[in-house]
């Protein structure tokens, strides 16, 4: 897809401005599953009850915020939401600047200046689709300090609408996007557990998907494939999880399952960042 790993979106805007780039039922685990005929279709893989929680971020070993989140509604209209906090310290950069060579700045003592203030994002998601998980509208909102930018989606038969507000205005956007598109937006970690829940258990193997990245207006295919169950250690605490991993092709995310079909884990390898349910 060429999207970056999500939480670098975040310490990409900060560091460099621009306009704008669950308790309840759950999916069956499907161990039963009905043999089909040759010629028989398997039953659509549907929405499947209210779901909320939170997840701990963390990002190279330190935690750095969370996401409350939530997945209610009818069978017809589901609404998911989120607020993620995050804060984020800005370090000094590790290349020279372009007028010292690199024995010099190596000499150099450490600049006399306080450190950097961190800075806190907080972003708010909301997303309807129906029960076959196809979108009908989303909207994020992130927020740093003063810096509040939004992308809205229409999502339309023909041709998406995607509109971006930031203090510098708003810019119009039209995309062609499959009817059942996946959203997987920047710093939106139970965008990945909607995903979970299109997973074909019966047929296994893996399974390919359309996504769309509204904050960075990315689209393209992802693949998300059962690798097996392993002893994963949550919290010092050993958890029998099933491991999933979602290829975007640009980066690899792994997510874990437990026997209730609850996602307990995520990982970015390539960003260092782990998500953990509590």
């Amino acid at each position: 897809m060429g999207v970056k790993p999500a939480i670098l979106l975040a310490l990409f805007l900060f560091l460099h401005p621009c306009r704008l780039l669950v308790a309840g039922p759950q999916i069956l685990p499907q161990q039963e599953c009905e043999e089909l005929e040759e010629d028989e279709e398997p039953p659509p893989i549907t929405y499947s009850g209210p779901e909320s929680g939170r997840f701990r971020i963390f990002f190279e070993g330190k935690e750095i915020g969370h996401e409350d989140f939530e997945i209610s509604g009818s069978a017809n209209r589901i609404k998911s939401s989120s607020r993620t906090q995050l804060t984020i310290s800005r370090e000094d950069p590790a290349e020279p600047p372009e007028y010292l060579d690199e024995e010099d700045y190596e000499e150099l003592p450490p600049p006399d200046r306080p450190p950097p203030e961190p800075v806190t994002f907080r972003i708010q998601s909301t997303l309807r689709f129906n029960d076959l998980f196809e979108p009908e509208d989303y909207e994020v909102v992130q927020e740093a300090g003063p810096n509040r930018m939004r992308a809205k989606v229409e999502f339309l038969p023909d041709r998406s609408r995607v509109s971006y507000v930031s203090d510098e205005g708003v810019d119009r956007k039209r995309i062609e996007l499959r009817k059942d598109v996946t959203i997987l937006d920047d710093n939106v970690f139970h965008h990945y557990l909607i995903l979970s829940k299109r997973y074909d258990f019966c047929r296994s193997g893996i399974q390919e998907f359309s996504a769309f990245v509204p904050q960075q207006f990315l689209a393209g295919g992802v693949s998300l494939s059962e690798v097996g169950k392993e002893e994963v250690e949550i919290e010092d605490q050993p958890h029998w999880l099933r491991r999933f991993l979602v290829d975007t092709g640009e980066f690899k995310v792994n997510f874990w399952l437990d026997s209730d079909l609850k996602l307990k884990k995520l990982a970015i390898p390539d960003s260092e960042v782990e998500v953990v349910r509590e």
